[in-house]
């Protein structure tokens, strides 16, 4: 079984093919569109993670449509997935926006007139900078992911990971994962999300409970 995701980031993709992979009942094969050497960049203008999910999903199903690269076959199942960090203290945000964090204020290169989006690291200064010393430190990441079919014929899971922002730079701690992960605690472990392994992270993390979900649908569906 072949199964498209809609996405261009590598770690997801690890992330996934390790949830799925541990939840599968027979072979599957998780393919990206640079896998089949198509560029897929879509804008996410929804307003929730859900529309976003879904924007995606069915942005790559119109994609593979109208390309038909092999190994695709109509009726494939699509993955899409959206998520992001959302601060309590920040009502709610970076939220949809974790990725675009910074907003306009991205940085353009001198003398070359080329923007680029903040790193990771800055983008978790510019979130503990903001936060300050605000004593309201909940957060959690939310992902919402969607099993796409058909336009008639899709599936949407919402799922979180409860945890902490930490008190300051100095607290960010953790080589694993990606993103906001060292800047996020997690109490009940005494770690961040980014000193927890692969498999602690693909049993606990909003992405593996959301995956969890659809790789049980994919399995009912056949």
């Amino acid at each position: 079984m072949t199964i498209w995701f809609a996405s261009g980031n590598a770690h997801k993709k690890k992330e996934l093919a390790a949830i799925l992979g541990g939840q599968a009942g027979r072979p599957r094969s998780l393919l990206i569109p640079a896998d089949a050497g198509l560029e897929f960049d879509p804008e996410e203008t929804g307003a929730s993670f859900c529309e976003n999910a879904l924007l995606k999903a069915r942005e790559l199903h119109s994609l593979l449509e109208q390309r038909r690269p092999p190994p695709y076959t109509s009726g494939d199942p699509i993955i899409a997935d959206d998520s992001g960090l959302c601060v309590d203290a920040l009502d709610g945000r970076p939220g949809i926006f974790s990725a675009r964090y910074a907003g306009p204020s991205e940085i353009r290169e001198e003398n070359r007139g080329v923007i680029k989006k903040l790193e990771s690291s800055e983008r978790n200064a510019l979130l503990l900078g903001e936060l300050g010393g605000n004593p309201l430190r909940t957060a959690r990441f939310v992902c919402a992911m969607a099993l796409f079919f058909t336009p008639d014929r899709f599936f949407v899971a919402q799922e979180t990971l409860e945890g902490e922002i930490v008190s300051g730079p100095q607290a960010a701690r953790g080589a694993g994962g990606f993103g906001y992960d060292p800047i996020v605690y997690i109490p009940g472990l005494g770690r961040t999300v980014a000193e927890l392994s692969e498999d602690e992270k693909n049993t606990i993390s909003h992405r593996a409970k959301a995956g969890k979900i659809i790789a049980a649908i994919v399995e009912a569906c056949g």
